[in-house]
Order: structure tokens, then sequence, then C-alpha cells
């Protein structure tokens, strides 16, 4: 057995050579990692601050955007709501598309009114307005609107569209 720089070989003559790293070798790779690492969490912390402000936004403002004064909306959509019982006594409207109408006129009058775009709102967005006389109207219209075969009586429907409308303050 051969012993080289105080080692103990395993044979004749080998020779064990080491050949040092620089040392700045891995430190690119080290630091792009460290990096990462460090801004992995913030990114994520300010990811989840973004998203909760966006959901935790309070409805629009209700402030009046029209011209009109609030008894001339009142009579252009209580109108539209005559419109809608007639043309359902006659037949021209289905049940569905007679609440489909209903809602649709019922979202855009709190529109003119509010200036709150409901119109596309669902109905729990609906809820988070704080409107319940129209909340509990869209919700009223709901199943009939989407169903294929209406339970609903369309007629005390607009009725209670057209208390709203008038008791409108």
């Amino acid at each position: 057995m051969q012993i080289q720089g105080g080692s103990v070989l395993g044979g004749i003559g080998n020779k064990i050579t080491v050949g040092l790293q620089d040392m700045y070798s891995y430190s690119l790779w080290l630091i792009i990692i460290f990096v990462l690492v460090a801004l992995v969490p913030p990114v994520i912390l300010l990811i989840s601050y973004i998203n909760k402000k966006r959901k935790n936004k309070l409805p629009e403002e209700i402030t009046p955007v029209k011209s009109l004064n609030l008894n001339e909306i009142k009579q252009k959509y209580t109108g539209m709501l005559v419109e809608i019982i007639e043309k359902y006594n006659a037949g021209k409207l289905s049940d569905r598309h007679a609440y489909q109408q209903l809602s649709k006129v019922i979202r855009h009058f709190v529109y003119d009114v509010t200036g709150i775009k409901v119109q596309n709102y669902s109905l729990s967005e609906i809820k988070a307005v704080n409107i319940p006389m129209l909340y509990y109207l869209v919700d009223e219209c709901y199943e009939p609107e989407f169903s294929e075969q209406s339970k609903g009586n369309i007629v005390e429907t607009c009725e209670k569209a057209r208390q709203v409308i008038a008791g409108w303050n």
C-alpha cells in the first residue's frame, strides 16, 4: 500500500488529484434561486391583496344620472309594463318572454333612477346592491324567465313591479 499526502490509497500507483472549483462558479445560479424564492411570497401576497380589494369593492353609489325627472321615468316604465301585459294577453308573448321583458324593464328602471348598471347583474350581485325591492322582483322573475314551463303569474308580477315603480322615491 502506498501512502501519499497522508492518504491511504487502495491500489498501487493510484494517485488522486483534486481540482478546486472556482469559488464563484455556482454563485450565479444560487443568486437567481435566492431571488426567485425571495420574490414569490411578496408576489403572492400582492395578488391576493388585489383580489381581496376587488371582491370587497362596494357597490356603485346611488346617484341620479338622467335629466328626466322621477315622475317622467315612472310614467315611461309603467307604460312599458302595460305594453307587456297587453302583448301577453294578446298571445304575442309567452310566459317566459313576458318575464324576460319584465326583468329587463325593472332592471333598466333601476338603472335610470340610480345609475347602477344592474342590467347584467346576477341575482346574488343584485342582492349585494342592497335594493330589496329590485331583488325580490328579479327573484320572482328568475324561475319563469329561465324555465320552459312557467309557474308564475305575469299579471300579478307586473302589478308588483308597477307598485315598486310608483312607490320609488
